[in-house]
């Protein structure tokens, strides 16, 4: 009986190694019953028990190819395990610098990536901390509390990031003071928000269409806050008021900066605005790409906005195509785009390098129209601890360039892995065309390919230049006086101060960081109607004495003002009537209610002059309300809006320019 089992057992052991030969054992196990070494009975046994396994194995077969097929239709790459060659087994390999690359999240569930709004995204927005600590000269006295510096804060980083961003390279000082407004601005959104945050919490993922629009909204918030943060070194782990702190210091540094403007020809601005617009459009398609890979979009959603997206930034390519450099970038971009419906780990690498050459391309092959100089900046106003945190800063701003050259080194291997040749596209940007990419040190390539290096690859792949010589300090013998000595131990400290703090970086902060900038808008995500907007008589007068540069803080002060020009003697609320419509037209542009085009005709219709319709707008910019010129001017009975400013220089003997007029008016 032993033998007899032995045998079946036997069976069953060589059914789990081999579904091929079952014919074969059944043969064997007939043989023993015809020798008589097993009876009828254990013959039908062992025969059902090797049936029975085939069975077995073929439903998991069956089972195995449901869920391949069910992988399949979700459009995930399945290898069945027949086929898992050599070339099955580099994919894996591949993956795995892929997974390095985008670090992945966790698997999301299909409500998640409907919301675009995950729980542990709160580690990133964070909690609210009211700021007790503000640098001397930020606010003025009368702001002698939160709630009052956060109102201020709200219509500055506005101003600065949405109705004014035009200017943000020519006042590279307003940008950096922004950054610190903002933060106030964040921490009263998180105050406001609370009940939100709380609901989000305890109801997550079932949230209602409130709680999801607000959640992102600030979630927008706090990865515009995280953009401006990486840009002077700093992370959300710092403390606010560290950040506010670091903030205002560069803001001192950079106000004191000299602005120089370059005249630039047709052809010129038209290769900016083209640039501008390429840019733009490449961020839009990476941050699509990412939010993707994150999970935070659908298929649908995700296909939709990159097709969109996608056709605008071929279109601008192709205006842009008899330039050598851009026909270039557009092999690259077309080469990215086929691995879109394959694997978007590559697509993100290539969207990455393409901003990298972006920015090196405006770094040296547009001409800029504003420049900072820094170099007659003086120290005497700035504090031993002010200084300091300047030290700080270019510290964190070198360590920011490294570890943003190791980002981008790990992307090109990403994309050397899947067979991309992109070092081929950087060396023809390099040697052809001219375009220094300093800031790539060591140009990797395929692990397969850096695996056989030898010491000559090695050194070809170091791609910044190193000095040939080393000289000592040998020099000429002069005689100097006391005074010669001193003047040029004077020279030599300021030269050396100056090498310390690196004033030409800083001086060069948003034309280099440009892409910690052009997409804060876009991140920030808001619906600027939805937050509170109250302009009133106190605040248009501020904004007429700031127009004016006269000192007015409030609307009696303007009254007093205008009783001295007149001779006359109004009250506050008599003097009222004079720009009470100007402070009604600014509400309800804000509101919506009202159209610039409708404010132009209003403006008409009272007999306004053009004087006081740009005092309107001027005030109207200053509180964050974006008024449309050109349908202002149309409204007013204008063709244009240079009509509009060729009138106003004939009224009143000026000789601006259309976009003087523009700045003039806050835009």
């Amino acid at each position: 009986m032993k033998k007899i089992l032995g045998i079946i057992f036997l069976c069953i052991f060589l059914s789990n190694h081999s579904q091929a030969d079952i014919v074969d054992k059944l043969n064997k196990l007939n043989d023993l019953f015809k020798a008589g070494v097993i009876s009828k009975e254990e013959f039908t046994k062992g025969k059902s028990i090797i049936l029975k396994t085939k069975e077995t194995a073929n439903k998991k077969e069956i089972s195995k190819k449901k869920i391949i097929n069910k992988k399949t239709e979700k459009g995930k790459e399945v290898i069945p395990q027949t086929q898992k060659t050599t070339e099955t087994i580099k994919e894996v390999k591949k993956k795995k610098t892929i997974d390095r690359v985008t670090k992945i999240i966790k698997k999301r569930s299909a409500e998640e990536i409907k919301q675009g709004i995950f729980l542990d995204d709160l580690d990133q927005i964070g909690s609210f901390k009211e700021i007790n600590y503000v640098p001397e000269g930020m606010f003025p006295d009368k702001a002698d509390n939160f709630y009052k510096k956060q109102i201020i804060s709200q219509k500055q980083f506005i101003k600065t990031f949405v109705t004014q961003k035009g200017l943000m390279e020519k006042y590279t000082d307003r940008v950096i003071l922004g950054m610190a407004h903002f933060e106030f601005f964040y921490m009263q959104q998180l105050k406001e928000n609370k009940r939100s945050i709380e609901k989000f919490k305890n109801s997550y993922p079932n949230l209602s269409v409130g709680v999801r629009k607000e959640m992102k909204t600030i979630y927008g918030l706090s990865k515009a806050k995280k953009s401006m943060r990486e840009a002077v070194g700093l992370s959300l782990n710092d403390d606010v008021e560290v950040a506010i702190q670091r903030y205002y210091v560069l803001y001192k540094l950079l106000n004191q900066a000299e602005i120089k403007t370059t005249k630039l020809s047709s052809e010129e601005k038209a290769k900016e605005k083209l640039h501008k617009k390429i840019s733009k459009n490449v961020a839009k398609l990476k941050s699509l790409t990412e939010d993707r890979v994150n999970e935070r979009l659908t298929d649908n959603k995700f296909d939709k906005e990159y097709s969109k997206t996608f056709k605008k930034l071929s279109r601008d390519l192709k205006k842009s195509n008899h330039n050598e450099d851009y026909k270039l970038l557009t092999s690259f971009i077309l080469e990215i785009d086929k691995y879109k419906d394959t694997n978007l780990s590559q697509v993100f690498s290539g969207f990455k390098v393409t901003e990298f050459i972006l920015q090196n391309l405006k770094k040296e092959k547009i001409t800029k129209k504003f420049k900072q100089d820094l170099s007659n900046a003086k120290f005497d106003n700035f504090t031993q601890n002010e200084i300091s945190i300047l030290g700080d800063i270019t510290n964190s701003m070198k360590m920011s360039k490294n570890i943003k050259s190791n980002d981008i080194q790990l992307h090109l291997l990403n994309l050397e892995n899947a067979d991309i040749p992109v070092n081929k596209f950087l060396d023809t940007f390099r040697k052809e065309l001219n375009v220094n990419l300093d800031t790539i040190h060591l140009q990797v390539a395929s692990a397969s390919q850096m695996k056989d290096w030898k010491l000559s690859d090695w050194a070809n792949a170091w791609k910044n230049p190193i000095p040939e010589t080393i000289l000592d300090d040998a020099g000429i013998e002069v005689s100097l006086t006391l005074e010669d000595m001193e003047s040029i131990k004077a020279q030599l400290a300021m030269k050396n101060f100056k090498e310390i703090l690196n004033l030409d970086k800083f001086s060069d902060l948003i034309q280099s960081e440009s892409s910690n900038f052009t997409d804060i808008q876009k991140n920030l995500n808001l619906d600027f109607q939805s937050f509170k907007f109250s302009f009133t008589l106190d605040d248009f007068a501020k904004s007429f004495g700031d127009t004016y540069g006269i000192d007015i803080n409030n609307y009696s002060d303007l009254t007093d003002l205008a009783n001295a020009q007149h001779g006359a003697n109004w009250s506050v609320e008599e003097y009222a009537s004079a720009y009470q419509a100007n402070v009604d037209i600014i509400n309800a542009l804000q509101s919506g209610s009202l159209s610039s085009f409708d404010a132009g005709q209003i403006a008409a219709a009272a007999n306004s002059s053009l004087q006081e319709v740009a005092d309107t707008i001027t005030a109207a910019t200053a509180a964050g309300v974006s008024v449309d010129l050109e349908a202002t001017a149309q409204g007013l009975g204008y063709g244009s809006f240079a009509d509009a400013v060729s009138a106003y220089n004939a009224a009143n003997g000026t000789n601006y320019t259309e976009a003087e007029a523009k700045e003039a008016l806050g835009q």
